[in-house]
């Protein structure tokens, strides 16, 4: 019922606005048909759409329920900033363990971290929902013709190879995953 009233709404005062004569035949009318006709079409999808999640409730719902999580998940998508703070509290928790009772998986996972950082090697693709952490072949200041050429960049089919870490929902999870048990030797 609203939505008939919505679009009786929108008829009335597309009769009473009317377009100038000396506006007629130049681009401002052309303007104004545009964004006239892009306002109905998505009028007309949206009625279709609440008219249609009317029809199938639990099909809206799901729907619903993904664009919820989809905007949740962009949302929650850690960056580099947030890489950076995870990485220093996990050295400063590093720091606090003797040498000789920290775990050499993340001892050398933090001490490679820290190599790529300072060799300017490490680079984040944000993809929207998640972060990928790779490690490239040169620095990114390198301007040699090796770290130039397009033959001798990462290409797709081995780029999967140079990830070292993935973020999701403000978590780097393999970073988590070797800090676990940071504090524990196991030989």
């Amino acid at each position: 019922m609203r939505l008939v009233r919505i679009l009786a709404l929108r008829h009335r005062l597309a009769d009473k606005l009317v377009i100038p004569e000396r506006l007629k035949d130049t681009i401002v009318e052309k303007w104004i048909k545009c964004w006239t006709s892009l306002v109905r079409d998505y009028t007309e999808v949206a009625v279709g759409a609440v008219r249609e999640s009317y029809a199938h409730p639990k099909r809206a719902l799901a729907y619903g329920t993904g664009l919820v999580l989809l905007y949740q998940t962009v949302a929650n998508n850690p960056g580099e900033e947030y890489f950076m703070a995870q990485l220093r509290r996990d050295n400063s928790l590093m720091i606090t363990v003797a040498p000789d009772q920290q775990n050499p998986v993340s001892a050398e996972y933090l001490l490679m971290l820290e190599r790529a950082i300072n060799q300017k090697k490490l680079r984040l693709l944000s993809l929207g929902i998640c972060t990928l952490l790779w490690v490239d072949l040169y620095d990114e200041d390198d301007c040699t013709y090796p770290a130039i050429c397009r033959y001798t960049k990462v290409g797709y089919l081995n780029f999967h190879e140079r990830i070292i870490d993935v973020g999701f929902w403000n978590e780097y999870w393999r970073l988590k995953w070797k800090m676990r048990n940071y504090d524990v030797n196991y030989l």
